[in-house]
């Protein structure tokens, strides 16, 4: 899976700061997303862009991909739990 720079960008962006530097948001993103099951990062990353990226409500983005609200929940929660536990990058 490839994540374009530009949608690491507008989600770090919308997440706000969660680490010192500007590669260190990029870098972290990319790991939490990485610790995910295979079959959940392509549609937790569309979630992400849509809801941090583009500032939808969780309701929507799901709707747009066609995920059940429940699950969208379950799977951005999941995500929100990597990014806290992903160690900081070496600098």
């Amino acid at each position: 899976m490839h994540l374009r720079p530009s949608e690491l960008e507008s989600v770090a962006a919308g997440l706000g700061e969660f680490d010192s530097s500007e590669e260190g948001h990029l870098l972290t993103l990319a790991e939490a997303v990485r610790r995910l099951p295979i079959n959940d990062r392509a549609p937790v990353w569309e979630l992400a862009v849509r809801r941090y990226g583009r500032h939808k409500p969780l309701a929507q983005a799901a709707g747009e991909i066609g995920l059940d609200l429940v699950v969208a929940r379950d799977l951005m929660e999941r995500f929100a739990h990597n990014l806290t536990a992903v160690s900081p990058p070496d600098r």
